[in-house]
This record gives structure tokens, C-alpha cells and sequence, in this order.
């Protein structure tokens, strides 16, 4: 047979406020009829004595008398609780004083008891009550105060992140100022290197040995990529800066796109490539900025044909769908990888693919195509497989459609 062995008795440090020596002697007696807990108890008489054991503790808990010669437990009460004691507190009150009861606990006792009305259990149980009902009140109390303490972190913290991103938003803009400003600057001379380059190619290149045209077609080609650059960093500067204007007018959205796959097919034919216009029935006008969207077009038919092999096939199709125009430029280069699909949307965001005829990228184009769109209220996706090739979406709101993001008034 396993014998369980006793529980271990607890021990209480208790403060026994009481004027009256026989009143102490009586409540001590009831605390040593508690089973299980021995009670260690100390006795101040009078109102000095107590507030002064009260701030100086630590004890478990504090049975306070009412009556206090010239001062009551109620004051005691008070005084000891603005000192910041944190011992709980049960008052000892007389027979019929249903005010004092209240008023002990509005001041923040634990509880009360009428002398002469409670036994030991009853005694056991409230001090426990008041044990256990103080704890978890420092504890919400403790909580509060950590809570408070990182809220205000939080506030601190959300202040300084505003501060720094007001700062970044001052930087990028003059980073944008900047940009335009120099790429302003700096078309002028390009533009001049340009005409010159011409001008030999044009007038002077009869009478030039091959090994001098081949020397200024690299300058007029490296010149002319320069000033495509200098282009598309004036439009993402002004993009970003927030100066973007739409010119917006009805269009014939099928009329465009064929207008722009015709300028297109003389670069593609220089590859053997093919570019076709597909069309479905009756698509609708769109509202839209006919030269910015060319811009997306030649973007997205101009990528197809440097990232494509010679001789293959570009189908650009355009139909209506779900209160859009969906407009789809389709290529059988080589794919994207799933993990080069989020860079192709950033500015300077590079793929691993590379053209297939030499052909160079500033990385900017599809950053400004997705602004442009977006500008529009429209949409740009691409969806795309490997060794297969790739279909970029642009969708634009039909004519006169409300605009889905929009809330119902």
C-alpha cells in the first residue's frame, strides 16, 4: 500500500490591525483553528503602527478594525493605498455598518467581514479570496502598465517610420527632379550626335571604307539606345513623381492595335517573323490615351520580337470580355521562369533571358507599361510557360463601364 504523504502546510504572514486586546486575541484564536495553514500573525494597535507595518510589509494579507481610537481603519484604508501599498486589506466591521462595508470597498478593500458573525472557514476563505483576488490584480495592473509601455514604443516607433518615409518621399522626388533634369540635358547633345551620325552614314558613307561606316553605326546605334534611355527615364521620373497626365478620348481599340502591329512588322520582318492581328466581334471602344497605350504596345510587340527566335510567329489578339478590353500579345520565345515574373515590373528588373538578335533593354518599359495601365485603371498580367513562350494581357475599361474598384453610392 502507497501512503500519499501530507501536503505541505502553507504559511501566512498576516497583519492584525486591532485597538482591542481581547478582539485580537479572539480573531488569533480563530486563525489557529485553521487546518493546513499556520498563520504568522502581527498585531499593531494602533493607527501609526499600522500604517507604518503596512508600507514597510511585505504581508500576505492585512485584517484592518474600523475603529482605531480618534482614526478609523477606513482613513488607515485610504492613506495606505495612495502610499502605494499593495498588502489586500479586509476590513473588520461592526454589526449594522452597511456604509463603512461599502465605503472599505470602494476604497479598495478586498472584502469585509462583521466581527463576531465569521468562523474559521469562513475567515480561511476570505483571506484566500483576497490573496488570490489581489494577485490578479497586480497582474491585469503589471499587464496594463507593459501594455501602456509598448503602445507608446508603438507610437514612437509609427512616428519615426513617418518621419523617415516624409524624408524618403522628399529624396525620391528630388531623385526624380534630378533624373528628368539630366535626361532633359542630356537629349540635346545626343540628339546632335544623332544627326551627325546620319548626316556621314547618309552624305559621306559612299566615300567611307567599311571599316569607318561600321565605326559610326555603332556610334548612332550606342547614341540611339542612350537617347531611348534618356526617354524612358524622363517618363518613369515623371511617372513617379506624380505628374503623369492622361489625354483621355474614344478610341477604336482594334483600329490601334493594327495601326501599331504595322509599324512593328518592318522590325519583326528583319527576323522573318510574322505578327498577326486577331480580332473578336463587335469590341467596343475604350476610353484611353491613345499615345500612352501605343507606348505599352510598341513595349510589349517590341519584347517579343528581341526575345524571340528568327522566324516565328507574334499573334496579337483583341476582344471583349466582362466590361473590358482585353488586348493579348502572344510570342514563342523562350518563357519566363516562375521566380523572373515579379522583376520584369520593376524598374531595371532583369530576366535571365537575353534577345536573340543582340538587341539591347534599359529594363524600364514594362515598369512604365504597368504605370501607364494602372493609370488608366486597367490591368497588365502575363501569363507564361517555359520553352513555350509567354501572353501578355493589357485590359481597359469599355467605354461608359463603371469602374470595378469604385463603391456603390
Amino acid at each position: 500500500m502507497i501512503e500519499t504523504p501530507p501536503q505541505q502546510q502553507q504559511n501566512r504572514r498576516i497583519l492584525l490591525v486591532e485597538d482591542d486586546g481581547d478582539d485580537y486575541l479572539l480573531t488569533r484564536a480563530t486563525l489557529e483553528r485553521v487546518r493546513g495553514i499556520r498563520y504568522s500573525v502581527a498585531w499593531a494597535q494602533t493607527y501609526e503602527e499600522a500604517l507604518h507595518a503596512l508600507l514597510s510589509g511585505p504581508y500576505d494579507a492585512c485584517l484592518l478594525d474600523q475603529r482605531l481610537g480618534a482614526k478609523t481603519g477606513l482613513m488607515l484604508l485610504q492613506e495606505a493605498q495612495n502610499a502605494g501599498c499593495e498588502t489586500p486589506v479586509i476590513m473588520l466591521t461592526g454589526v449594522g455598518d452597511p456604509e463603512v462595508d461599502l465605503a472599505a470597498m470602494a476604497a479598495g478593500a478586498a472584502d469585509f467581514l462583521v466581527k463576531g458573525r465569521f468562523d474559521a472557514d469562513l475567515l480561511e476563505h476570505t483571506i484566500r479570496y483576497a490573496i488570490n483576488h489581489k494577485r490578479s490584480e497586480l497582474l491585469l495592473k503589471r499587464n496594463a502598465q507593459a501594455l501602456a509601455e509598448k503602445n507608446r514604443e508603438l507610437v514612437a516607433m509609427h512616428e519615426e517610420v513617418a518621419a523617415k518615409n516624409e524624408e524618403l518621399l522628399r529624396l525620391n522626388y528630388e531623385k526624380n527632379r534630378f533624373l528628368g533634369m539630366a535626361a532633359h540635358d542630356l537629349r540635346s547633345p545626343l540628339g546632335v550626335i544623332l544627326g551627325y551620325s546620319d548626316f556621314l552614314l547618309a552624305v559621306r558613307g559612299p566615300f567611307l571604307q567599311q571599316s569607318d561606316v561600321d565605326i559610326i553605326q555603332k556610334i548612332r546605334s550606342s547614341s540611339h539606345f542612350m537617347m531611348q534611355l534618356l526617354n524612358e527615364l524622363l517618363d518613369i521620373s515623371t511617372i513617379e513623381s506624380g505628374q503623369l497626365q492622361l489625354s483621355l478620348r474614344s478610341t477604336d481599340m482594334v483600329e490601334m492595335v493594327e495601326a501599331n502591329a504595322d509599324l512593328n512588322r518592318v522590325l519583326a520582318s528583319r527576323k522573318g517573323m510574322q505578327i498577326d492581328v486577331v480580332s473578336g466581334p463587335a469590341v467596343p471602344r475604350a476610353s484611353v490615351d491613345a499615345r500612352k497605350v501605343e507606348q505599352v504596345l510598341n513595349n510589349l510587340l517590341s519584347n517579343a520580337i528581341h526575345y524571340s527566335q528568327p522566324d516565328t510567329h507574334i499573334e496579337v489578339s483583341v476582344r471583349a470580355e466582362g466590361g473590358e478590353v482585353i488586348i493579348a500579345v502572344k510570342d514563342q520565345g523562350p518563357g519566363i521562369a516562375p521566380d523572373d515574373v515579379e522583376k520584369l515590373w520593376k524598374p531595371f528588373g532583369r530576366t535571365k533571358n537575353v534577345s536573340t538578335g543582340g538587341e539591347k533593354s534599359t529594363g524600364l518599359g514594362l515598369a512604365i507599361a504597368r504605370r501607364i495601365v494602372e493609370a488608366h485603371g486597367g490591368r497588365i498580367w502575363v501569363e507564361s510557360e517555359l520553352a513555350k513562350g509567354s501572353t501578355f494581357f493589357v485590359a481597359f475599361r469599355v467605354e461608359g463601364s463603371p469602374d470595378p474598384a469604385a463603391k456603390p453610392t
